[in-house]
């Protein structure tokens, strides 16, 4: 009896248990969001709880289409007007001494007609042996000339007036000949000054260089000079210009067109513009152009303004973000808490704002701060 019990436990199937986490037949509940949380909604649109808003200090304005001016870009450079930057070169070649032991660096201002150095020209050997050799004969001549002279002042009244006044001529010009060779030979000194005013952007010598005609010392330019100039494939947009600006970090500077050139550059047409800068009580010139950061050679967008108008909403720039799809859009407020994202159509308007033409209807709140914030909200 107990080896048929024993042989009848044997061959009932062996019951196995899921441990926990692991019991497939029973299916826990789904996930609970909080629903006072930002969260996007299946058709795109997003909560925002009033709390979140203030936290990302988001802001709106009410769209409003008005007749605003057609702008367009051009990207350009700051450059140095040819009257805002000047190089000072050697003229001739020698020996550079500089006053006091100091010549101007990066950064240091100098005034037109400050004196920079001297040059101690460079005469060789046989140089001088040439100027000693013209300078003798040249006194010999004096000699004979003067003696010519006496001569005929003794003949006064005897020989023509003229004749007395040629000799003594004579004698004057061999003795200017004589002083001006004997400077020469002694070695003479040519003092070089600065053309213009300016900061000094760029210094190549020290004090006892040789230097030879030509040698760049420094490179100078006047901040308060500086010119921005773009290129354009549009010829006829000189003529339509009205206003001008472009942006540095959070700065806005105007511009004031100045002019285009005659003749194309690699099938573009270039323009220039000024940057007027006016010095206060608070600031000289030089001073605001290094708060803003105007150095030559820098690459600007440029934002110009013409005389045709078009229809559109002005916002900040700042208010545009891209969808998943890679569209320009804004976000519109349609509720308390709830936002929806429209495509756009748009042209730049300013340096800052953006003027949108499409997409938008009068009376919606558009997003102009924090809209990229809300637009990572998954």
């Amino acid at each position: 009896m107990i080896k048929r019990l024993l042989l009848s436990l044997a061959l009932l199937p062996c019951l196995s248990f899921a441990g926990p986490g692991h019991d497939h037949g029973h299916d826990e509940g789904p996930t609970v969001t909080d629903p006072n949380s930002p969260q996007r909604n299946p058709d795109g649109s997003v909560f925002l709880p009033k709390q979140t808003q203030r936290f990302m200090r988001l802001r709106t304005v009410v769209s409003e289409y008005q007749v605003l001016p057609r702008s367009l870009v051009l990207y350009g450079r700051i450059v140095a007007g040819s009257n805002a930057g000047s190089k000072v070169q050697a003229l001739q070649a020698g020996r550079l001494s500089i006053p006091n032991e100091f010549l101007p660096i990066v950064g240091n201002r100098v005034e037109k007609g400050q004196l920079l150095a001297k040059i101690t020209l460079a005469q060789d050997a046989q140089e001088n042996t040439l100027q000693e050799a013209e300078i003798a004969d040249l006194r010999e001549q004096l000699k004979l000339a003067q003696m010519e002279k006496e001569r005929l002042a003794k003949l006064t009244g005897a020989v023509a007036q003229r004749k007395i006044d040629a000799a003594t001529s004579k004698v004057s010009g061999l003795r200017a000949r004589i002083r001006a060779l004997g400077k020469g030979a002694k070695g003479k000194t040519d003092n070089v000054y600065a053309q213009t005013s300016g900061i000094v952007t760029g210094s190549y010598a020290s004090n006892g260089q040789a230097v030879q005609a030509g040698d760049l010392l420094l490179e100078l330019i006047d901040p308060a000079k500086l010119q921005v100039e773009a290129v354009t494939f549009d010829p006829s947009l000189p003529s339509n210009i009205d206003q001008a600006g472009f942006s540095i970090g959070t700065q806005r500077i105007a511009l004031r067109y100045q002019g285009r050139s005659p003749q194309l550059r690699q099938q573009a047409l270039p323009l220039r513009f000024a940057i007027p800068l006016v010095a206060d009580d608070d600031e000289s010139v030089e001073e605001k152009a290094e708060r803003l950061g105007l150095v030559a050679g820098l690459p600007v967008q440029i934002t110009v303004q013409t005389r045709e108008k078009i229809k559109g909403v002005a916002v900040p720039a700042k208010s545009l973000v891209r969808n998943s799809s890679n569209q320009t859009t804004v976000w519109v407020k349609l509720a308390p808490e709830h936002y929806e994202s429209r495509v756009v159509r748009f042209q730049p308007l300013d340096a800052e704002h953006v003027s949108i033409t499409d997409g938008l209807n009068d009376g919606e709140r558009v997003v102009i701060h924090a809209a990229n914030l809300l637009n990572q909200i998954r």
